[in-house]
């Protein structure tokens, strides 16, 4: 491949979609993308995945087997895939021109908290891996919400030594005025804390003035890319991103230069 996307996130932030309409805009503009579905549990995807870890993984069969609901039988399946490792790389193989862009699951603790998900993006990866985390941009309107979502973005970047990128995704159901404001709360940490003193939080003042701070002094804020999935905006931003971290910016320019 030519390189990989994993797209992760709260349940509920439209990764599949983003997916798919990653891979739409891609074809597009004439490059050759694939989707692999990592969901075991998916009922449904709004694409056709060239690899399917529902074709080797099956969530009824463990529930059965082992005894266990819909949500233990999800940890488990998300930890069988390290078994399967062999397997998916060897169909990957056939995605050698592509890049490849995998959907995991709609939990985010089933993909970014278990152990061993780190190794499986390197092995599935091939050491060529960004990762998207998906924010809600309704939720994003408000500074708790915007924060809160921040919180969790910098958790799953401790969890991967890769390169991350912060997608807003859903910004067609947000006015242009909360997209400005999103967009002024990344770039200034006072502006951000005043908007959140503004929503009455002042018995959280201390502690949030010092993880706002945190949050410019460990880049976790300063760079974002606005997304609409369901209007193909955006994608533009998402691919050169991808084109710097694997193709150095050109086609004979690596960023992942084999050793």
């Amino acid at each position: 491949m030519i390189g990989s996307i994993f797209v992760t996130g709260p349940a509920g932030t439209g990764k599949s979609t983003f997916c798919s309409s990653l891979k739409e805009w891609m074809i597009s503009n004439d490059y050759d993308a694939a989707v692999v579905n990592l969901d075991p549990g998916s009922e449904f995807t709004p694409y056709d995945p060239e690899i399917d870890i529902r074709e080797i993984i099956s969530l009824s069969q463990i529930m059965s087997e082992f005894n266990l609901g819909p949500n233990g039988a999800q940890v488990v399946a998300s930890d069988l895939m390290l078994e399967h490792l062999e397997e998916l790389e060897k169909s990957l193989k056939e995605l050698d021109d592509y890049y490849v862009i995998f959907d995991t699951p709609g939990q985010i603790e089933l993909f970014s908290f278990r152990p061993g998900s780190p190794i499986l993006v390197d092995r599935l990866s091939s050491g060529k891996a960004v990762i998207a985390f998906l924010a809600d941009a309704v939720l994003s309107s408000s500074p708790s919400g915007y924060i809160s979502q921040k919180m969790l973005y910098g958790s799953v970047l401790s969890r991967f030594y890769k390169p991350m990128l912060y997608v807003l995704n859903k910004i067609d159901l947000i006015s242009d005025d909360d997209l400005h404001n999103i967009e002024s709360w990344e770039k200034s940490p006072d502006l951000l804390y005043d908007a959140f003193m503004d929503e009455k939080h002042e018995m959280l003042k201390d502690y949030y003035a010092g993880v706002i701070r945190t949050f410019s002094e460990a880049n976790i804020t300063g760079k974002m890319y606005p997304v609409s999935s369901r209007d193909l905006i955006g994608f533009e931003d998402i691919y050169a991103q991808m084109s710097l971290f694997f193709l150095g910016g050109s086609d004979t320019d690596t960023a992942y230069r084999d050793d």
